[in-house]
């Protein structure tokens, strides 16, 4: 039975439209990265964000076995930066790994983690496309990371 009631289309009529507003993919990533800068600004909020990075990655470690090694390196990376013993390493490179990482920590996805493994293919590509991006910064890090142990 159809409504007569104006106030329902209304109300409809205003769903429509603010899903019609979703953010486009230019718009979403300006703002993944505005958040990535907004991090880096402050050594704590990195501190914070390695921390619920590493809790996300061991809690769905089966789904993300694709990219564990790279996540793990990132992150280590993002440690040594913060402790500053490695900075080698450049705010371009720091900022688009930052970002991955907190898309990959953040609840809102393109695809919902709580679809299991499902729904780690999001946050899989994200960080694929960042480690990709900075493939050649990650692997000199891994090199000094190497340096590091032989000289202790």
């Amino acid at each position: 039975m159809a409504s007569t009631d104006p106030s329902l289309d209304t109300r409809s009529a205003n769903q429509l439209s603010s899903v019609e507003r979703l953010p486009t993919p230019t718009e979403f990533t300006e703002t993944l990265m505005e958040a990535s800068r907004r991090v880096l600004q402050r050594r704590f909020r990195v501190v914070l964000l390695i921390r619920d990075a590493y809790a996300h990655l061991e809690a769905n470690a089966s789904a993300l076995t694709a990219v564990w090694d790279d996540v793990r390196a990132a992150l280590r990376l993002l440690v040594a930066w913060t402790q500053r013993s490695y900075r080698q390493v450049s705010g371009a490179s720091l900022a688009l790994l930052v970002a991955a990482l907190l898309y990959f920590v953040t609840p809102l996805d393109v695809i919902p983690d709580t679809l299991g493994a499902i729904g780690f293919v999001d946050d899989v590509a994200i960080i694929e496309t960042a480690v990709n991006a900075v493939r050649a910064e990650l692997n000199q890090f891994r090199d000094w990371e190497e340096t590091q142990a032989l000289s202790s």
